[in-house]
């Protein structure tokens, strides 16, 4: 079994966050906000609008993108994955997504796409 490092910034209310997770490959595994550890929806309880992203960073493949589940579990958003390895780093690009307690951003990530 092997670990991917994900990340992904986003722009929420006009400020910068940065969340990331070492995911084992072949699990669903949620992302955390890089200066808290805190999940995406404890960061944000209160609400707030994702704005803008960069990324989703990913070191292996992540198939279905880095994703943002709303309280029911279903995809509220989709962020594509970039390979570093393949691809340099692209610009900020619109989201305009809400979020809200107990949201969650997740990725299922696999050392190969066979």
């Amino acid at each position: 079994m092997t670990e991917s490092h994900v990340s992904i910034e986003l722009q929420v209310n006009g400020q910068p966050y940065l969340f990331n997770v070492d995911a084992s490959d072949g699990s669903s595994t949620e992302l955390t906000n890089l200066v808290s550890g805190r999940s995406i929806g404890d960061t944000f309880s209160a609400g707030a609008v994702i704005q803008m992203a960069r990324g989703a960073y990913c070191e292996n493949f992540a198939p279905t993108g880095v994703r943002l589940l709303d309280q029911q579990g279903n995809v509220a958003y989709e962020f594509p994955v970039t390979r570093l390895e393949s691809q340099n780093p692209g610009p900020m690009y619109p989201v305009g997504v809400n979020v809200a307690l107990n949201y969650q951003l997740v990725v299922t990530t696999s050392a190969s796409l066979a």
